[in-house]
């Protein structure tokens, strides 16, 4: 019983060896001599070692979940004109002034002693009351009133795509930031509505936005602690849906000159966990879409109005405005500390699917010395330049020009390194390099080993084809027989 057993595992054996598609089994089994077996299987074991090992490299690569960043630049016919929000370092004008402001102004920054802007709040004068007479102060409507205009005054002159008459004050959108009033040029919104985003047809500069602007220099209150030490603008170019972070980013420029602003759009799209660190399901309560400058505005609004129950003018929100007192005994302390990392981070991940906007800038002095006389000439005939001095135009002009340099863009899309079908193509390339096998293969082996086990359970097992094997086919010949000669003997009977 149990050399019959054996002898049938030897046959499953070689048939196995025979039939199969695993390459190097049949030559293994074929050898008579010993030195060639030897050979035969040093070679199978080596193969399946380092087949073994490299199937486990990329699995163990895949675990990784590493990420691969395709770069590409598309060729359009137009593009979307980026919003352009511009910032004047005064932020308050003189005339409008008045002595009890100013007055206010002085005591407000001798009792906060601190510039939100910067990092140097004194902790240790912190629960001092105001005075009587700022005890009600608030930037909001102080800001609107007193800060920084495009009017008239301002926008000397303004051009979209070399059209006159295209461009005045009612194209720019007024937005709070910690220059106090700054103006937005094709935020995309009017008011409470949408308009429609501008597009540039045409590459260079005149084809996009070209201003002129008055910073006038004769309103600065620099002399006042409220102020910049700087003379000129600060201009952001940016996506409308993201709230510009002008403090942090932009360009500044100065008086006299021509400032060519080239635009490059970059478009990013990134992955979620585990494979990139975006998060699609995030949501911002004050602006449409998630962006990473919103994400942290809000942020430190919302870390305000949970510890001090107000907000900064700056901030978006419904919480009404800090008083002096909750601005300095707790508004600067919560940015100090989200600032200077003390405290949990605002956990902004990137957005899934932005865009950027890479500017170069250069510039040229404004006007010519040639031009200068012209120019003002043509003041002194309206009878303007009586009251200005020659230097007016280099102090105070800035001619800006904002424009796509070309009508493309660049695109960075993150990808899986390695896709499961990557992985897949990678574990049967390796099986069928080092052992010639494949699924089929993988089948074949699995039925031997269930043949095998199955020997110990039953006394056939039929093959994939449906052919039985040498030892079934002889117990199926004896049956055969034995129904042959049953059959004979009823006949005879």
């Amino acid at each position: 019983m149990t050399g019959s057993a054996s002898g049938k595992t030897t046959d499953l054996d070689r048939e196995f060896a025979a039939n199969t598609s695993l390459h190097g089994v049949a030559r293994f089994f074929d050898s008579t001599r010993l030195p060639v077996r030897l050979l035969w299987l040093s070679i199978l074991l080596g193969c399946l070692g380092v087949c073994v090992w490299q199937i486990t490299d990329r699995f163990q690569r895949y675990l990784l979940h590493e990420a691969t960043t395709a770069v590409s630049v598309e060729y359009v016919g137009d593009l979307d004109f980026p919003a352009v929000t511009i910032c004047n370092f005064n932020r308050y004008r003189k005339s409008a002034l008045t002595e009890a402001d100013v007055a206010k102004l002085r005591a407000y920054q001798r009792y906060i002693d601190y510039d939100y802007d910067f990092y140097d709040y004194d902790s240790s004068v912190g629960g001092t009351p105001p005075p009587d007479d700022i005890s009600d102060f608030r930037f909001t409507n102080f800001t609107l009133r007193t800060g920084f205009q495009m009017d008239e005054d301002t926008l000397l002159g303004c051009l979209w795509q070399s059209n006159r008459n295209s461009c005045t004050a009612k194209n720019f959108t007024h937005v709070f930031t910690p220059f106090g009033n700054c103006w937005t040029f094709n935020s995309g919104e009017d008011g409470e509505k949408d308009v429609p985003i501008l597009k540039q047809t045409q590459p260079g500069s005149n084809n996009g936005l070209v201003m002129t602007i008055d910073i006038l220099q004769r309103e600065y209150t620099q002399h006042l602690q409220s102020g910049y030490v700087e003379a000129g603008l600060k201009i952001l170019v940016h996506d409308q849906k993201t709230p510009p972070p002008i403090d942090s980013e932009g360009s500044a420029i100065a008086p006299g000159v021509h400032a060519f602003v080239g635009v490059r759009k970059i478009e990013y799209s990134n992955l979620e966990p585990p494979w990139g660190k975006c998060d699609k399901s995030r949501r911002l309560t004050y602006y449409d879409k998630y962006t990473l400058s919103g994400c942290v505005i809000e942020c430190r609004a919302r870390k305000i109005d949970e510890e001090c129950k107000c907000r900064l003018f700056s901030h978006p929100g419904n919480a009404v405005e800090c008083t002096p007192t909750q601005v300095k005994d707790c508004a600067i302390p919560v940015i100090v500390k989200l600032r200077s990392g003390e405290r949990a981070g605002c956990g902004c991940p990137l957005p899934c699917n932005y865009s950027e906007f890479r500017t170069s800038l250069s510039m040229a002095t404004l006007p010519s010395n040639n031009l200068r006389d012209e120019i003002w000439e043509e003041l002194r005939q309206e009878g303007i330049n009586d009251t200005l001095p020659e230097t007016y135009i280099r102090d105070n002009w800035i001619l800006l020009d904002v424009y796509y340099e070309t009508l493309n863009y660049e695109k960075y899309v993150q990808s899986e390194a390695i896709t499961p079908s990557a992985l897949i193509s990678d574990i049967g390339g390796q099986l069928g390099l080092f052992l010639g096998a494949s699924f089929i293969t993988v089948t074949e082996v699995l039925h031997y080993l269930g043949c095998k086990a199955g020997r110990w359970m039953t006394t056939t097992c039929i093959k994939v084809d449906g052919k039985p094997t040498h030892e079934s086919a002889k117990e199926v010949v004896m049956e055969e027989g034995q129904q042959t000669s049953g059959s004979k003997d009823s006949t005879l009977t």
